[in-house]
């Protein structure tokens, strides 16, 4: 049916944006500075016009394409009232309706993650942003965040019928949607009646705050993304052959630097860079910077820019897609991530348990019993205490330091 609602969901890291639309016309719900050419394809593909572009609130942990795509596509962006924000056309109120093609889509003002968040509500499909997640729910720390907010939204949404779709946005467990009858009973946040317990348990929680995060406020709010200057590999690197003051900046880790680099690039992680800009800015040469997929490579440009550096600019896809596109790399030993170190261990532990219960005495099978049930903890729990352990090693600690850190948005990471 022409008029038929259709949902896409786009996934960057842990950071999930969707397209709905219907009858030619499309809205886009939180883009992401990294997807712009996934975006782009699916609606040339589809051939669909995109109408609004929604953020559910002012992100704080990477930077919105909103800017991007109301330059791109002319489209408006759409934003609570409460937003403080240079880039929104229009404020949403709580309940007002948005219409693409034939679908009428509700705004739901839901604070307590920010206090200029909104969820969308349409066919029984909820997009919460970052307020409900599965299994978990946003941090109030942020702009204005309030648990008691919090803990008032998430009632509305008890409201709401059980066949619901929960569409959050994020995930940090690889889920990509739940139901409103599972969270009120898988989600210990959603189950708590008593709004006192549930403020004081909101409190209690001590989360790293993201990388960056006042610049990446500042960013989204006066849409300064949309200034980048975004190019792709084959670009860049014509760009770095004809030139040798153009130098490419890798700003992954050290480890993923070792495991596969680009010949010639400079390797600064994004958490030591502030402590390079002033060297950086006195060699006077250009910069095009790169990360793995696109999502830290546009902070670190605006790094860059923000020291007073102008001849700057964002290589698009990262090395995924410089990989991709069959571009040369050099590739390293590099060093062994932990879930594989994790595997070896566990797997040689098993065996070793079989192999001397069965030759030396029968109480070694307790090896292969011990790691199994830490290996089912870990699945249950997500903590890997064998993983821990490994963290605390030279070897690892090296390797390791260099990486991004930070807190997520939810509050149970």
């Amino acid at each position: 049916m022409d008029g038929a609602l259709m949902v896409k969901q786009f996934i960057a890291g842990s950071c999930y944006s969707y397209i709905l639309s219907s009858n030619g016309e499309a809205l886009v719900i939180d883009p992401h500075i990294s997807l712009l050419d996934e975006y782009s394809e699916y609606l040339k593909k589809n051939k669909l016009t995109l109408k609004f572009v929604v953020d559910t609130h002012t992100h704080a942990d990477h930077f919105s394409l909103a800017a991007v795509l109301k330059k791109k596509f002319q489209a408006q962006v759409l934003m609570s009232e409460k937003a403080v924000s240079s880039v929104a056309d229009r404020r949403l109120k709580d309940n007002e309706q948005i219409v693409v093609g034939a679908i009428s889509i509700k705004a739901l003002y839901s604070p307590g993650h920010t206090d200029d968040s909104v969820s969308l509500y349409v066919e029984n499909k909820l997009f919460t942003g970052d307020v409900l997640l599965i299994g978990s729910v946003g941090r109030t720390d942020f702009q204005n965040g309030s648990p008691e907010s919090m803990f008032d939204t998430l009632q509305r949404f008890k409201t709401l019928p059980d066949e619901t779709a929960v569409f959050p946005g994020h995930d940090y467990h690889e889920k990509h949607s739940s139901t409103i009858a599972k969270e009120k009973v898988e989600n210990p946040f959603l189950r708590e009646i008593d709004k006192e317990a549930f403020v004081k348990n909101m409190r209690a929680k001590v989360i790293p705050k993201p990388f960056n995060i006042d610049n990446i406020v500042r960013v989204n709010q006066k849409g300064e993304a949309a200034a980048l200057e975004m190019i792709t590999p084959e670009d860049a690197l014509s760009l770095a052959q004809k030139d040798p003051q153009v130098k490419l900046l890798d700003v992954r880790s050290v480890l993923e630097f070792n495991q596969a680099h680009i010949k010639d690039s400079i390797n600064i992680p994004i958490n030591m860079l502030s402590a390079k800009l002033g060297e950086l800015s006195q060699i006077k040469q250009s910069y095009v910077v790169f990360c793995r997929t696109g999502n830290r490579s546009p902070m670190a440009a605006d790094m860059l820019i923000q020291s007073g550096m102008q001849a700057v600019k964002v290589m698009q896809g990262g090395l995924t897609r410089w990989q991709k596109e069959g571009l040369p790399v050099i590739k390293g030993e590099g060093g062994m991530s932990l879930e594989r170190q994790v595997r070896i261990i566990a797997g040689s532990l098993v065996l070793s348990g079989i192999l001397l219960s069965w030759f030396a005495h029968w109480a070694f099978i307790l090896i292969s019993v011990f790691v199994c049930c830490g290996l089912i903890f870990a699945g249950l729990t997500d903590n890997c205490l064998m993983g821990m352990l490994l963290m605390k090693l030279p070897y690892n600690k090296k390797l390791y330091k260099t990486t991004s850190g930070g807190g997520t948005c939810s509050v149970g990471g």
